[in-house]
């Protein structure tokens, strides 16, 4: 995901780079199969009409990093993912060094709850992040508390967006219930997971800049 401090494809591109064999797991948000990108205001103004050309099916779209910032793009490309038909969800980039409540608190301000969208997405990373203001326990105590208050407010299970880095450390026997959108642009996923961004590079038509691809498990 392309990220912003103050802080969870191409149809040519998927034949061509990724999708081999790689485990999955099951009770994932989306059809098996499901081509989505997720989007953020790094990628800029969008030619939507020009977009729906792709045959996407799925869209994650960035609404809030920490405790108060919010993408000045994301209700527009909630608005125009949505009337045009995408499944659509929104994610969260979570900032270690900041309290749970507050993360939580505008997250919720920024994202209505709407029935038949996409799980609430937590996008939990060492990338443009900081160091936890809390001890290892702690630490992940407060980011159960995030996830519980995502749960209850939009009743579905929060998603955890990560990489094999920030997996193998903090997520990894501690989260396993939660649906894995994991980062691995070096090939398949060797943990199972419910959707896999198999790029930060894709292309696609309407969009400018370099697009995150994704995959949903087979």
């Amino acid at each position: 995901m392309k990220l912003v401090f103050p802080v969870f494809a191409v149809l040519l591109a998927l034949v061509a780079c990724a999708p081999t064999e790689a485990p999955a797991a099951g009770g994932g948000p989306l059809p098996p199969g499901a081509r989505g990108i997720d989007l953020s205001h790094h990628n800029g103004r969008v030619d939507w009409d020009a977009l729906d050309t792709e045959g996407l099916d799925f869209m994650y779209l960035k609404a809030t990093e920490g405790r108060d910032w919010k993408d000045a793009d994301f209700q527009m490309n909630w608005r125009e993912a949505t009337r045009r038909g995408y499944d659509v969800g929104a994610y969260h980039f979570y900032i270690l060094c900041k309290p749970a409540k507050e993360q939580a608190i505008n997250f919720i301000q920024s994202v209505e709850v709407r029935n038949g969208t996409l799980p609430p997405a937590v996008d939990l990373e060492y990338a443009h992040n900081c160091k936890p203001y809390r001890d290892e326990a702690g630490t992940r105590a407060e980011l159960q508390a995030f996830l519980d208050r995502l749960e209850a407010e939009y009743g579905a299970t929060p998603v955890i967006y990560t990489t094999p880095e920030f997996h193998a450390d903090w997520i990894a026997g501690h989260f396993d219930r939660y649906p894995l959108w994991i980062r691995s642009v070096d090939g398949a996923p060797n943990v199972p997971y419910a959707i896999w961004q198999h790029s930060m590079k894709g292309k696609m038509a309407g969009i400018d800049s370099d697009v995150d691809l994704n995959l949903a498990a087979e």
